[in-house]
């Protein structure tokens, strides 16, 4: 995945240095799904195409660890694994607070689904070691200090963590030889028009998880749903449950998606169902409810309130154009941009 310049013929992956260069970039998902054949619907059901990508990976690589946060995506995968008693090394989770209170609201759905449903889980899966990592201030100006450049990384929003950040954030987590970090992304989006009906993509979606390849390297994550079998069969699975209609690029309602399209369609029941207001939750700051919540907890800590000055300043002086931000507002985001439609029919 990347962003292309045909002003340029320049492929990019950050895509500040894409808008950098040109007001026009192309987000591109790259070969692998343009070459696909995305018209054949993968055989089998649901379940039996998780289970095959699951059992490949183990196949494939010494080590598998899986990153729960005990949401819909991730739990999916760690159904896959248990049920179908396919082993995972690890399973990882990450409490972050820039002011070291990992007990904080804006670690609820960890501390009350990820934790308790790993715990449930633990004499079902002895063999798997359960990791609890904690990112605290330390980790925080470690980021902002000396990874935090915008045409170095895509992650703009203050929640640091992801599969694409970790080797940074903990030097020598990824040394292992062997090793395979799951990434549970992403729910897939449909479309219709008179050609048929397509998936695509929004960059923004999809962006804090995009790197480049010598990073990728480093990351060593398997971004489980984008399998483009996996992914052909999600899309599948929502063209059958027929609701889909309606939702556009531009009418497009992330909560009501999942909850037609998604949810108990292409991804299992959570252990406890949990949110921090997502859709309600209204802040200056982009990101999930979860990355606003730990801006605020840290704009009230005099010690870690510089924290937010510096992401800030970071932020404010872009070099780029504002029209390439919501509300013309670097904190509020960037404009998406959409892929290319791939036509199932």
């Amino acid at each position: 995945m990347h962003w292309y310049s045909r002003k340029l013929d320049k492929k990019y992956y950050f895509k500040h240095n894409a808008l950098a260069d040109d007001d026009n970039p192309e987000f591109c998902m790259g070969d692998v799904y343009d070459n696909h054949d995305w018209t054949v619907e993968p055989k089998g059901s649901w379940k039996d195409v998780l289970k095959e990508h699951a059992q490949e990976l183990r196949d494939t690589y010494k080590y598998i660890r899986l990153w729960y946060s005990g949401g819909s995506d991730s739990q999916t995968v760690l159904n896959t694994f248990v049920e179908n008693g396919i082993h995972l090394d690890e399973i990882g989770i990450v409490r972050m607070s820039p002011i070291n209170n990992f007990n904080a609201y804006s670690e609820h759905e960890l501390n009350s689904v990820a934790i308790p449903q790993a715990r449930a889980l633990a004499n079902k899966i002895p063999k798997t070691k359960i990791t609890l990592y904690h990112y605290g201030y330390e980790q925080y100006k470690n980021w902002i200090d000396n990874h935090f450049v915008l045409g170095n990384t895509n992650v703009r929003s203050f929640h640091m963590f992801l599969p694409t950040t970790v080797h940074k954030l903990m030097p020598g987590i990824n040394d292992r030889e062997g090793l395979i970090n799951i990434n549970c992304v992403e729910p897939a989006r449909l479309g219709s028009d008179e050609k048929g009906v397509y998936w695509y993509f929004v960059d923004t979606a999809l962006w804090e998880n995009i790197t480049s390849p010598d990073q990728d390297e480093l990351c060593k994550q398997d971004r489980f749903y984008l399998d483009p079998n996996v992914h052909a069969k999600q899309c599948y699975m929502i063209k059958h449950n027929n609701k889909y209609h309606g939702f556009t690029p531009e009418n497009f309602d992330d909560v009501k998606w999942f909850n037609d399209n998604i949810k108990d369609v292409c991804r299992d029941d959570l252990y406890l169902d949990i949110t921090l207001g997502k859709g309600d939750f209204k802040s200056k700051y982009f990101g999930t409810p979860k990355s606003q919540l730990c801006v605020e907890s840290a704009l009230n800590d005099p010690e870690a309130r510089h924290l937010i000055d510096t992401y800030t300043n970071r932020m404010m002086n872009h070099g780029i154009d504002p029209k390439h931000f919501n509300d013309n507002d670097p904190m509020q985001g960037y404009v998406g941009r959409l892929s290319k439609k791939y036509y199932l029919s």
